[in-house]
């Protein structure tokens, strides 16, 4: 159905775009380096949270987008539109459950995971968990996004986003950290402004 050279134009960019999904995370590790131990283990320690996370979005977004994608086949865009406007919602409806469950039992989320840790890490993990799972609703809304562009053969698009969610992150990161010395909320706010500009961004470009 594909040739080598289309499969190859849909792939990569997927490749690129799955790495630059982990990249926010780990930029956020790197650069809080400089402010202690305790701020790395914290951002680090959420991390891992948030990877599975951002994880279960996109497999959720994937097995929508294969739903969409059989009505595109049979050339049903009605139909298409409205699974998509489906996925959309039940991606929306259970990141902000997911978001309000990880706030409200954050601390205690945080013990079953990782057990007893160091009264200052578990600080900067409460500082950034606080800060960046408001975000979790517009990753999930970005891959939800990306899913739908690529069922449409369309995978540059996503990573070009990815890219630019990632250069915000880091010139915030940079900001933040080295010239405001913000500490951990200097690496958690770019992280959560980078998501809401990528999630807004794929949003208006999936409408028109």
């Amino acid at each position: 159905l594909f040739s080598r050279k289309a499969l190859t134009r849909l792939i990569w960019p997927l490749i690129v775009e799955q790495a630059l999904a982990i990249t926010v995370g780990l930029a956020d590790s790197m650069m809080v380096a400089s402010v202690g131990e305790a701020a790395v283990s914290g951002v680090s320690l959420v991390d891992m949270i948030s990877v599975l996370l951002i994880n279960i979005f996109a497999a959720l977004a994937t097995g929508g987008a294969v739903v969409t994608s059989q009505f595109l086949g049979a050339r049903d865009i009605k139909t298409a539109r409205r699974s998509t406007d489906q996925l959309v919602l039940a991606t929306a409806v259970l990141s902000l459950l997911i978001t309000v469950l990880v706030l409200t039992f954050r601390r205690g989320l945080l013990r079953l995971f990782f057990g007893s840790v160091e009264p200052d890490v578990m600080e900067n993990c409460l500082t950034y968990i606080v800060i960046t799972a408001p975000s979790y609703p517009f990753i999930a809304l970005y891959n939800s996004a990306a899913a739908i562009f690529r069922a449409q053969g369309n995978s540059k698009l996503s990573m070009k986003v990815s890219l630019l969610m990632n250069a915000i992150n880091l010139g915030g990161n940079a900001i933040l950290i080295y010239i405001v010395g913000m500490g951990v909320a200097g690496v958690a706010i770019p992280t959560l402004v980078s998501r809401i500009v990528a999630a807004a961004v794929m949003m208006a470009l999936l409408c028109h």
